[in-house]
């Protein structure tokens, strides 16, 4: 298994430690849960367990599993819930941005020969449309000029676009189920530091369509934010 370039897992390592410092400053009490589960996925990357594909379902498959329904479950805690409130829905579709870095670290890992093109803007990654349409959407928001239906749509197809990119992950591993048989198949984030991509920084895109649909059920004409 080819980990890729140094500068890769410092360029990864830095975009984890913004999102973390950003959502840490926001809530504290969501940021130390956030560090908590950083530091047990790490470790975990560590051992042979999740780097073992023979097992079936495979230990990555469980775990990203496991992050979904603990994130579902766990935006509705107020440490999370209170993103809602302060500092608002504009907020947390500008957040969004930082899937714009992530999409630059696919491409250049795919470019360094460990990332599988279909897990990039090149192939059937089309999350960085979400990234780029962040700010822009924000500030309609921010200015109260954007509609529910319009919040609702963008919502939406960043979501389908969130799962899309994680099913092709899915289907890009090396199980039974591959689909996707352009080399090299999807192992890299059983690896350290890059266990934080399926079980952090999309958790975190996950949680923050959670919380922006709950925020625009409650949005009225007057309060955007």
């Amino acid at each position: 298994m080819n980990p890729g370039p140094v500068y890769l897992a410092i360029l990864f390592s830095l975009i984890v430690g913004a999102v973390q410092g950003e959502l840490t400053r926001r809530s504290k009490q969501l940021g130390s849960a956030l560090f908590l589960w950083l530091a047990v996925t790490g470790v975990l990357s560590l051992t042979p367990m999740l780097h073992d594909f023979s097992q079936r379902p495979p230990r990555i498959m469980l775990l990203v599993v496991l992050s979904f329904v603990g994130v579902y479950f766990g935006s509705k805690f107020s440490a999370a819930a209170k993103l809602i409130e302060t500092p608002g829905l504009a907020w947390l579709i500008g957040f969004q941005v930082f899937r714009v870095a992530v999409e630059i670290f696919l491409y250049l890992g795919h470019r360094a020969g460990f990332v599988p093109v279909q897990m990039t803007f090149e192939g059937r990654n089309w999350d960085v449309f979400t990234g780029l349409t962040a700010l822009p959407m924000a500030w309609l928001v921010a200015k109260n000029k954007a509609p529910k239906w319009l919040i609702y749509a963008w919502n939406t197809i960043g979501l389908a676009l969130l799962l899309n990119v994680t099913i092709v992950a899915a289907l890009s591993m090396p199980t039974p189920l591959r689909h996707f048989h352009s080399e090299p198949a999807n192992m890299f984030v059983t690896y350290f530091p890059y266990i934080w991509l399926p079980t952090y920084l999309v958790q975190v895109a996950w949680l923050s369509h959670l919380l922006i649909f709950r925020a625009a059920r409650a949005l009225t004409p007057k309060a955007a934010v």
